[in-house]
This record gives structure tokens, C-alpha cells and sequence, in this order.
């Protein structure tokens, strides 16, 4: 449609306005009895679109507009329930796995996978991931970078992000009316991601028989002109067949900016930063005050940032953590801070894995060649923060007298004592040995949890059932030192009680 043949005029803007403010519902036909000139549904539909978010209005495929107050989206067991199993089995779902290789052929021909675009393709790969790994970001994104990250990074960085849009929609952190700003977006991983996450959610509120009313608004930042390009091309293709969600998904156009200089967003409701402060050339403690700038607009925003799972990044993920929180900023998750204090954040290695998504079928092309594992990228491990303005936290556990602080294991080493502390790894040892990374936010050096399986009982099973973050009680289990790791080692025995903090 030429909305240039249709401009916005304030007369169709300040009916929309006034009818919004008056009526619970009404039809956007109704307002040509108003208006000085008609107009089709689908003429002023086009028109209000992008006005729809602001005047608190959700307008329907028939038309049919109606106020929308924003409230936490439902999360009702059932629904959390039927949610969680789909997200069981992750993998690009085939729409956009199908848009994605559409991309690549438009841009590199249906065999771009072989000869010398394929070669130049898998050399890009493997250089890219190098640049990931040490923190470095390239500063020219031509097309083929673009296309070794979607078929090398993508797939995993889009399966990841929905489970942590998971821990939010049951804590109650997703609202059904959400301004999302994705900064450094790239070629549009989160956004998609995020709007496939929602799709999945309002199929199964329908399925439900639920009537919840969604309106989205994403705004993002990149600065590179090619991911620009790539984003708008394949949000706007995946949302002209998604159906009912589409027609209140309002995408701004994307502002073309590097993060630390960009306009700074107002009323944002969750800014993410995804892979992207890892490759600024500033300190952690830096990359902390371009957070900080991006939400000094926002009331009360979810932000969360995403790091690979490497030991440089994952370590210097935390540390900027630890700057945000000295500037105001609350840990939600994943860590806890049970004691009172918070931790410096320095020589902290911690990371969640999800197992293994399904490869599509573009990754299976570009790895069908010698030393094919380098071209497969399946296996979701990565470093995360999500923290909050407000002070809410995932647990609101405070440690009690019983327990010691980690901080103090030094002093009874060979000693029985209850600890309380978040499981902060999934299991980093063996079938015969459990090892667990713990944290309480005193502690100065490592600790680990390990429990050899044949000391495995009733009373310390919920150790191996501990999520990542959780928090669990330890009782009477036996503190070692383990000098040539400078870590402490706490045994637990089939003796020793562990229970999984509520």
C-alpha cells in the first residue's frame, strides 16, 4: 500500500485520540462519521498504526479497537506448563529458519554453500568465532560476516534467548503491553526471537480459550548498515505470515548508531544486550556506564545482557554486573545475594548451559565438508545478568544463623557446617563425581558442592535437581581446601541434607 497517497492528517489523528480516550471499543469504520473524508478500515489501520501503541489502543485483524492496560501477561501453572514443553525440544522454527535461507540465497545463490563462497564462508566462521572468544568485534559487517553469523551463531543465540524470556514470563517480569529495545541488535536475533516467543505464548492462551491482547513495540540500535539492512528484511517477512500477533507488533525504524553514542530510549519496559558489550574496546567497568546511560530514560526496565560462556567474557560480565550495582542497579538473577552484601564481582566464572538445539538444515550445508565440528554451533552455554531498577530479585532469601557465609570456610576446613548458597553451574564433573559451582556473594575464592554418587541419597538428591541460580540448604557437609586450585571444596556425604530453598 502507498501510505504517501494517505498522510497522516491531525484531524484522523485527534479522533483516534479522542475516541480512544472515550470509548472501551470501538471500529475504526465507525470514524468515518467523523471524518471530512472516508476512508477503507485497511487505509486508516495503515495510517494509525504506529499510534496505536502510544493511545493504548489494540486493534484486531477485523478492525475492531479496544483499550489496553497494561498487566502481567498470565501465568497460570497450566500455562507454564504447556510453554515449558514446547520450549523442550529448541530449534529455529521452520518460518524463520526458511527466511534465513532465503537471505543467504538471495545474496550468495542457492549453492552457497560450495565452491569459493562456501570456502570464503567457513574461513569467516572460523575467524569470527576467534574475534567472539577474545572479545574483539569487527568493525566492518560485509555481507558474508552476516551470513556466518546466521548460520553459525544465530540459531544458538535465538534458541537461548526464549528460555530466559521463560524465567521472566514466570516471574512475572512479560507484560501484555511492552516496549522492548534490542541494542546491538545485528541482523535482528532478539527481536525475532522475542516476537516468535510471544506468537508461541498467544497460540497456547488461544488454545486456552484465553483472550489476551498483546501489544509490542521494539525499538533497536545497530550500527552497522548491512545488519540494518538484514534485520528490517527479515522481521518484515516473518511478520507478514504470522498472523493476529503481527498487526500489533509495531517495529521503529532502526536507529543507526554505535550503543555508547546512540539517542537514549524512553519508557522502556526491557533493554537487552546481547553478544554486543564484549565487543566494545572500553573495561568492564566502562561498558557498565553505556548500560547505565541506555535505561537513565526508563522507569522500571528489565535489562538483561548476554556474554559467551568463555572464562575472559563470562568473568568481565560480572565485574560490569558489579559496577551496576554500586550505580543503583539490582541483581534479579542468576545470582543471590543472601548475606546483605554483594561480591566484587573479580574472578567470578560462572555460566548456564541448556544442552543442545536441533541444527537446521543451512548449518548441516555449511558443515558438510571436512572438520565439520567446526562449522556446527549447537550446544546453548553462555553468561547472563538480568537486573531491575526496583529492587525485586528472582529469590528474596536471606541466609539465617544455622548456616555459615562462604566467606568464613577457610577457618574450619575438615569441619561439619550448613551452608546456604545459589547453585551457580550445572554439573562440571563426571557420571561417578558431581561437581557444582556455589556462590552466596561472600565468598573470596571457588567453592564447589561435590558429591560422589555412590554417597547420592534421598537426603542430598536435590542437589543434582538444583537450576541454575537456585538456592539450596546444606546441612552438615564437610569443608576441604584444595590449594592447587585455591579453591574450597565442600564434600557432601550420603550424611549430609540438602534442600532446595523455596
Amino acid at each position: 500500500m502507498n501510505l504517501s497517497a494517505l498522510p497522516m492528517t491531525s484531524e484522523i489523528l485527534s479522533l483516534a485520540k479522542y475516541l480512544a480516550a472515550s470509548r472501551l471499543e470501538f471500529s475504526l469504520s465507525e470514524m468515518n462519521q467523523y471524518l471530512s473524508k472516508g476512508y477503507k478500515e485497511k487505509e486508516l489501520f495503515e495510517i494509525l498504526k504506529m499510534n496505536f501503541f502510544n493511545l493504548n489502543l489494540y486493534c484486531s485483524p477485523d478492525h475492531k479497537c479496544s483499550k489496553i492496560v497494561k498487566t502481567t501477561l498470565p501465568s497460570d501453572e497450566a500455562i507454564v506448563k504447556e510453554l515449558e514443553e514446547v520450549l523442550k525440544h529448541p530449534g529455529l522454527p521452520l518460518r524463520i529458519e526458511k527466511l534465513v535461507n532465503s537471505y543467504i540465497e538471495h545474496n550468495f545463490g542457492k549453492n552457497w554453500s560450495t565452491g569459493d563462497t562456501g570456502r570464503l564462508i567457513r574461513e569467516n566462521i572460523v575467524s569470527q568465532k576467534e574475534e567472539y572468544w577474545k572479545g574483539e568485534g569487527g568493525s566492518v559487517y560485509p555481507r558474508i560476516r552476516i551470513v556466518s553469523y546466521l548460520l553459525y551463531h544465530f540459531p544458538v543465540y535465538f534458541c537461548q534467548y526464549q528460555r530466559l524470556l521463560f524465567e521472566l514470563f514466570k516471574s512475572g517480569l512479560l507484560f501484555n503491553k511492552m516496549k522492548i529495545i534490542d541494542a546491538g541488535s545485528g541482523p535482528g536475533t532478539i527481536s525475532l526471537s522475542t516476537i516468535d516467543f510471544f506468537r508461541k505464548l498467544q497460540d497456547i492462551y488461544s488454545r486456552n480459550n484465553m483472550d489476551v491482547k498483546l501489544s509490542i513495540r521494539f525499538g533497536s540500535i545497530e550500527n552497522e548498515l548491512e545488519n540494518i539492512v538484514c534485520y528490517k528484511e527479515l522481521i518484515k517477512n516473518y511478520l507478514s505470515g504470522s498472523g493476529d500477533i503481527s498487526s500489533n507488533i509495531i517495529m521503529d525504524e532502526p536507529v543507526r548508531s554505535s550503543i555508547e553514542n546512540a539517542p537514549i530510549p524512553k519508557d522502556a519496559d526491557l533493554i537487552v544486550f546481547s553478544n554486543v558489550l564484549a565487543e566494545l574496546k572500553s573495561t568492564p567497568p566502562e561498558r557498565a556506564n553505556v548500560v547505565e546511560r541506555i535505561a537513565s530514560s526508563s522507569k522500571d526496565p528489565t535489562l538483561i545482557i548476554i556474554e559467551p560462556a568463555d572464562l575472559d567474557n563470562s568473568k568481565a560480565l560480572r565485574i560490569t554486573q558489579q559496577t551496576l550495582v554500586r550505580n543503583g542497579f539490582y541483581v534479579y538473577g542468576p545470582c543471590s545475594f543472601m548475606w546483605g552484601r554483594t561480591c566484587t564481582g573479580n574472578n567470578c566464572w560462572s555460566f548456564r548451559e541448556l544442552g543442545d538445539i536441533s541444527a537446521p538444515d543451512f548449518m548441516k550445508r555449511i558443515a558438510d565438508t571436512a572438520d565439520s565440528y567446526r562449522y556446527m554451533n549447537i550446544d546453548m552455554k553462555f553468561s547472563y545478568v538480568i537486573l531491575r531498577k526496583d529492587g525485586i530479585s528472582k529469590h528474596n532469601y536471606h541466609a539465617k544463623g544455622k548456616f555459615m557465609a562462604l566467606s568464613n570456610l577457610k577457618m574450619h576446613i575438615e569441619k561439619h557446617i550448613n551452608v546456604a548458597a545459589s547453585v551457580m553451574s550445572e554439573n562440571l564433573g563426571n557420571e561417578k563425581i558431581l561437581v557444582f559451582k556455589i556462590c552466596d556473594g561472600t565468598a573470596r575464592e571457588p567453592c564447589y558442592a561435590i558429591m560422589p554418587v555412590y554417597h547420592m541419597s534421598e537426603n542430598n538428591r536435590e542437589l543434582s535437581e538444583a537450576g541454575y541460580g537456585d538456592i539450596v540448604e546444606i546441612f552438615g557437609v564437610l569443608v576441604r581446601e584444595n590449594k592447587n586450585q585455591s579453591s574450597i571444596n565442600l564434600l557432601v556425604t550420603r550424611n549430609t541434607i540438602v534442600r532446595i530453598a523455596d
